[in-house]
């Protein structure tokens, strides 16, 4: 077993290369706010929408994949971020037969835990 930090070098975010993107705008502690006014006539409602948690999904799977805010004080989106093609169960990574991989919350983060055959 091998756990490695999520981060660009090591993942895909929305099938394409984490490097593309800008790891800053992740939300991975549910901080970030969505501030939803109304743009209606005498209108004086507003709405905030605070980013949920990031989520573990794909649990059906032997490779588990995260939903994380992204960006979301501007867009509100979540995109998914999975590990790199080569960290798929199944796949041989540094020498190791990979059996499953796991998104683990540390305390100083989230991890991709690999599990050798």
């Amino acid at each position: 077993m091998k756990e490695y930090k999520i981060s660009s070098h090591n993942s895909t975010v929305c099938g394409y290369p984490g490097r593309d993107f800008d790891w800053s705008l992740f939300c991975w502690d549910g901080s970030e706010e969505y501030k939803d006014e109304c743009h209606h006539f005498n209108c004086k409602h507003n709405h905030i929408d605070k980013a949920p948690l990031p989520w573990v999904d794909g649990k059906t799977h032997t490779t588990e994949y995260m939903h994380v805010p992204y960006h979301w004080s501007d867009q509100c989106a979540i995109y998914r971020v999975r590990p790199n093609d080569c960290m798929y169960a199944g796949e041989v990574y540094r020498g190791h037969l990979i059996k499953s991989v796991k998104a683990i919350k540390k305390e100083d983060g989230w991890y991709w835990r690999l599990e050798w055959k």
